[in-house]
């Protein structure tokens, strides 16, 4: 049942999280079945302890797995794997790319329509919600913790891409981006990560904002498709590097 899959050492951990994946979707594992120890499943598919403790990580937040310290590792409840499993889009460069592109062609001209449809106290709103936030992270941080931080950050891009669909005044583009926004949920989470990303994509925001409030099509779309780009960019290095890294470990 379980596949060795010592064919391509850079993906080890990723290849691991496919076959669990793909016998947990197809019902031949089933919510509550256990998994064999680490030792044995790691000699069943052909992989180091670690392959195998990685790939448990990254079922366990995708909520496939559910890890139970001291008693085993378990199939998670269908809820759960439902709430979780769009996660998974962003363990693989290519899917990245593509949903990069969908955002590119949506934002980008919704930005655009954004800028000559939004009634001026909307952009102007737009504009002021996005300086409040990058003065509350940048110029005067006020955070009590990381935790609080990254809340704030999260809900804030959340809310200023919503505003750009809703200021282009198009009812389908709100609801696609509004779905679109779960499943870019954890590529949000995993891009305020890297080292000045959060700091460089208030100010692509800032720009993006003030290009919405001066009614310039042009800049705001070009501004739009910078910061997408700049945002892709990035994630594809991160998931480039962390690839690179466990090859190394293998």
């Amino acid at each position: 049942m379980f596949k060795s899959i010592n064919e391509e050492r850079k993906t080890f951990s990723r290849k691991v999280v496919e076959n669990i994946k793909e016998l947990i979707l197809s019902g031949k594992l089933k919510p509550g079945d256990k998994l064999p120890p680490e030792r044995e499943l790691a000699e069943m598919m052909d992989v180091s302890r670690p392959t195998i403790r990685e790939a448990f990580k990254i079922l366990s937040a995708m909520g496939l797995l559910d890890i139970k310290q001291g008693n085993g590792v378990f199939v998670a409840a269908q809820s759960v794997r439902l709430d979780n499993l769009a996660s998974f889009l962003f363990m693989e460069s290519d899917t990245i790319h593509e949903l990069f592109e969908v955002r590119k062609m949506i934002e980008a001209e919704s930005a655009a329509k954004a800028a000559v449809s939004g009634t001026p106290d909307f952009l102007a709103q737009i504009y002021e919600k996005t300086k409040d936030c990058y003065n509350r992270v940048i110029v005067t941080p006020q955070f009590a913790t990381p935790q609080e931080r990254e809340k704030f950050l999260s809900e804030s891009d959340q809310a200023f891409h919503i505003m750009v669909a809703e200021a282009a005044g198009n009812e389908v583009v709100v609801r696609i981006m509004t779905n679109l926004i779960d499943l870019l949920r954890q590529s949000r989470m995993q891009s305020m990560k890297i080292p000045g990303r959060v700091e460089q994509s208030l100010q692509e925001h800032m720009l993006i904002a003030q290009a919405l409030r001066d009614n310039n099509a042009e800049l705001a779309r070009s501004h739009m498709i910078g910061h997408l780009t700049s945002v892709e960019t990035d994630l594809l290095l991160e998931l480039k590097g962390a690839e690179k890294s466990e090859s190394n470990e293998e």
